[in-house]
This record gives C-alpha cells, structure tokens and sequence, in this order.
C-alpha cells in the first residue's frame, strides 16, 4: 500500500512496507530514540518526491529524549546510492518513544542545520517523526524544512 501526502503543489508519495521496516529498526532501541536517513528521488517536473528507502544510524548517541547521528562515514554510501540508482538523501526520521510525532525546537534547529551546510546540498530536507511504544507505530508525520519553518505534509 502506498501513503500520499500533501504540502502545497508537492506530492510526497511512500510504501508502508518501508513506513513498518523503519518502525522494526527502531523497536530494538526502545524506550530510547532512534533514527536515520531518508533516501528517494523527486519527479522529473520536482512535483513529487517518492521516499524509497531508510539507512539506519551506525554512529550515534540517544536517550528516551534525544537522537544525535554521525553521517560522515556515509559519504560513499551515499555517492553510491545516486550513482547506481539515482537516488540520495532527503532528509531524516527518529522515533518518538511513548511521545507525540511532532517536533520538538531540537529537531527544528537540526533540520536548519542541515539545510545550511555546504555538503548537504538540499534546501528543503524532510523529516520523519514516528510515534512508537514498546509494542506499536502509534503514529506518524512528514514534514519539510520550507524558510527555516517545519510544515507538516498532510
């Protein structure tokens, strides 16, 4: 099955099958927050971005209230990914153990940050919030970096 949302003209279009295998990645760091990357393509007129894929964080530290991941050591995987599939990254996701999937003023400032550095390249990253408990996707939302304000996709 397929989940659509909308934020003004952009379509952002994923398989819950990768929704429930980002979920399954996090269930083992309960009741500490988890994450990782977002990996897709937009359409050829940029009006539709289809996440395709999640690498989970290797290198990172978490509490129940706080996911800070290292990216360096994935600059090959990364040159790799759009080299033989036309993908890279888009943006991030993290769990919200026993939390609501919202964002907090930490995960705004992170998203400015990465839109502000030279190596990124991306303006308007998108960001992954999941709800999850000790037995359950409780819930979930996208959103996008749009002026240095996160927008909710709907």
């Amino acid at each position: 099955m397929t989940i659509t949302r909308h934020y003004k003209n952009l379509k952002l279009v994923v398989d819950d099958s990768l929704l429930e295998s980002i979920y399954q990645s996090s269930c083992g760091h309960y009741p500490k927050e988890y994450g990782g990357f977002l990996i897709g393509k937009y359409s050829h007129d940029f009006k539709t971005l289809h996440i395709q894929q999640s690498i989970t964080a290797g290198i990172f530290k978490s509490s129940r209230i706080e996911f800070t991941r290292e990216s360096g050591y994935l600059k090959c995987e990364f040159e790799k990914l759009f080299i033989h599939k036309g993908l890279y990254y888009i943006g991030e996701w993290h769990t919200h153990p026993d939390g609501e999937a919202w964002y907090s003023s930490t995960d705004l400032n992170a998203m400015i940050s990465i839109a502000h550095e030279k190596n990124v390249k991306i303006d308007n990253p998108v960001l992954l919030i999941l709800s999850i408990t000790n037995n359950s996707l409780r819930d979930f939302n996208f959103f996008i970096l749009n002026n240095n304000r996160l927008e909710i996709y709907e």
